[in-house]
Formats: C-alpha cells, sequence, structure tokens
C-alpha cells in the first residue's frame, strides 16, 4: 500500500492502536517495510479495514523472509506477543515469507476472513462478452439496450481533477443517494477522508471516477484508480430513481469496458461479496486472516 495512502487513512481516521513503521535495512540499503499499529501486545496493520482492502508485508524481490524475520525480532524484544493481520491475498507476500521463515515465531494461524472477486481481462469487449455464459452475455446486453430506452446515456472517466472538483462533488451525492446505510457511513469525518483520497489519487495519475449520464443528469458513478495494470474499484453510488434501469450494475459494466480500452490487464472489485459481482464475470478470491504468536 502506497505510503500516500496510508498517510491520508491515517490523518483523517486515525488507528487501532499506536502508529508503529518498521524499516528494515540491509547495510545502507532499505529492502523492506511494515507499517502497523500497535495496541497493548498486538500488532496489526495500520490502515483501517473500513477503507483498506488489501494489506502486506512490503519487501525488496526475495528479501520478504529476512525483513519479516527483523520485524518479527524488533516486536518481540518490545513486549509484542501477537501478530493480527486481516485480509491477506493469496499471493501476499506477507504469506511467501511465512513459508520461509522457521525460527523466532509460533505456529501462524491463517482463518478465512472476507473474499474478493476479480476479473482477467481479455484485448476486446466483445471477448469478455464472449467469456460470460449465455445468460449473464444476454442479461448484459439486455440491460445496456434497456437503459439506452430511457434517453441520452453517456459514460465518461475522469482522471483529472485540476480543472474541477465537480466529479468528487456528483460521486458523494450518488454514494449517499444510494442506500441509508451509506448515508449513514458516509459522515463528515469520512467524507473529508475521501475527497483527501480522490486528490491524492489524481495528483498520483491513478484516478478514475466513471460518471454514468442519463438525459445529461448524474445516475450513477464509480470510484476507481488503476496501478500496475489493474483497475481497482473502491466504491460507488447511484441515484434510485434510475434503480429499474440497473444503472449501478451498468456503471459497472461500463468502467469494466472503460479498463479493457484503457489497457488494463485485471479488473479487481475489491472486498465484499455482493452478488452482481458474481454475475459479470468476477472470480472469487479469498483473503485471509493470519494470527502469528510472537
Amino acid at each position: 500500500m502506497a505510503p500516500f495512502w496510508l498517510e491520508t487513512v491515517y490523518r483523517h481516521l486515525g488507528a487501532a492502536g499506536a502508529p508503529c513503521i518498521l524499516s528494515v535495512h540491509e547495510e545502507r540499503t532499505p529492502i523492506g517495510m511494515m507499517a502497523l499499529a500497535i495496541e497493548n501486545d498486538t500488532a496489526c496493520f495500520l490502515g483501517s479495514p473500513d477503507v483498506c482492502d488489501y494489506q502486506d508485508l512490503i519487501s525488496a524481490p526475495g528479501r520478504q523472509a529476512k525483513v519479516l524475520e527483523s520485524v518479527i525480532a524488533h516486536l518481540a524484544a518490545w513486549g509484542i506477543r501477537q501478530l493480527d493481520l486481516r485480509t491477506l491475498r493469496p499471493d501476499a507476500v506477507m504469506l511467501d515469507a511465512l513459508n520461509s521463515i522457521t525460527a523466532g515465531c509460533g505456529q501462524a494461524a491463517l482463518s478465512a476472513d472476507e473474499v474478493t472477486y476479480e476479473i482477467p481481462l481479455p484485448a476486446s469487449w466483445e471477448d469478455y462478452l464472449g467469456g460470460l455464459d449465455g445468460k449473464q452475455r444476454h442479461e448484459v446486453r439486455r440491460k445496456l439496450r434497456r437503459l439506452e430506452t430511457r434517453g441520452t446515456v453517456h459514460y465518461r472517466c475522469v482522471s483529472d481533477l485540476a480543472p474541477s472538483a465537480a466529479p468528487v462533488d456528483t460521486f458523494l451525492a450518488l454514494f449517499r443517494r444510494n442506500r441509508p446505510d451509506k448515508a449513514a457511513f458516509m459522515s463528515e469525518v469520512m467524507e473529508a477522508y475521501f475527497r483527501d483520497q480522490m486528490h491524492s489519487l489524481g495528483i498520483q495519475g491513478l484516478l478514475r471516477i466513471g460518471i454514468l449520464e442519463v438525459n445529461a443528469q448524474p445516475a450513477a458513478a464509480v470510484l476507481c484508480f488503476d496501478y500496475r495494470g489493474v483497475r481497482y474499484l473502491y466504491n460507488s453510488g447511484y441515484d434510485e430513481q434510475f434503480e429499474p434501469f440497473s444503472v449501478g450494475v451498468v456503471s459497472k459494466l461500463l468502467s469494466i469496458r472503460d479498463s479493457i480500452e484503457s489497457g488494463c490487464r485485471h479488473y479487481d472489485f475489491l472486498k465484499g461479496q455482493e452478488s452482481y459481482k458474481r454475475r459479470i464475470g468476477g472470480r472469487e478470491v479469498p483473503l485471509y486472516r493470519c494470527l502469528l504468536p510472537l
């Protein structure tokens, strides 16, 4: 997870304990780090699980075991008795490091934590449709055609907030209109976090806000970011008056189409078991919780 992301999370939302950033070096060369929060005798990842879908040990290639051993040694010396790490992907550097170390800690306990869904993206939109089963392919096309009967449909992807912050306002308004629980989640504190994080993503060139308009009226929006050939769907919202036209799902479909046209190789829905993810081609990926006694 990028430093700017964690800094923004911590500045607005704090952490479950005292922040602890451990940097590991060989002589003068940094080879890895781990961003943690410490409460009592337990260390967990620094980022809030409400807004951080994946977290991991950061390591130079091939040095993950050394980095983890150094982190464990330092934590144990400070009286920390356990690492409690949430939402680790199967390909997490942390899990690879655990398979390599043999001393300095107890037996790690892995358990199912959450799930995520992702799609390996083909070269074209038609190839994507061809990869769906017949029923779902028919449903996708039906939803797109049905929305077009409503009027003029336009989807645009915004990556630069310099001209105007209006796309941010549009996303937040649609998020709140979506459901009462989403409106409650988007408190003043959370709104400040989202605004700041979107600004940071824009500066880094990673931001992708997809806005679906029907007759020039914003109907749905998806908040995404692109990183190393993957488009990540971070959050979304839609105006309930357009719910009969499936604008929530359609906005995701158009985001997938835009990501294919932009050359992305994967589409990652991030954590959550919403059924639409499976229906439009998402493949389930388990996420793990690791309890490691020190």
